[in-house]
């Protein structure tokens, strides 16, 4: 068994990775494609993440985050969208979303 790499970048924040993985499922099952919340895990399930607007960093490359990402005017569909599914999942108590970069090894 080899270790897998991967980074992600995205907009959302961290829930407790004890949350069902069926009741997960569930709650990311219908939604609006331009708002489509996703998860993510890192480790061998040690962090569970909601993000949208995530995207592939490819290996040896650069990713910036700048002002313009903290404007855009999706923020606050993107932002309602995380709480919903957050809130169907029991986590309504959750951190303020924000530009994450997610970097995996596992």
């Amino acid at each position: 068994m080899g270790l897998q790499h991967s980074v992600y970048r995205g907009y959302g924040f961290e829930i407790p990775a004890t949350t069902d993985f069926d009741a997960l499922d569930e709650a990311l099952a219908e939604q609006e494609p331009d708002r489509r919340v996703h998860h993510y895990f890192l480790g061998d399930f040690e962090q569970l993440f909601l993000l949208v607007a995530a995207e592939e960093v490819e290996e040896n490359t650069a990713t910036a985050l700048t002002a313009a990402d903290f404007a855009r005017y999706e923020i606050p569909a993107w932002t309602a969208a995380l709480h919903r599914v957050a809130v169907r999942l029991g986590h309504g108590a959750h951190p303020e979303p924000t530009w994450l970069v997610l970097h995996d090894h596992s």
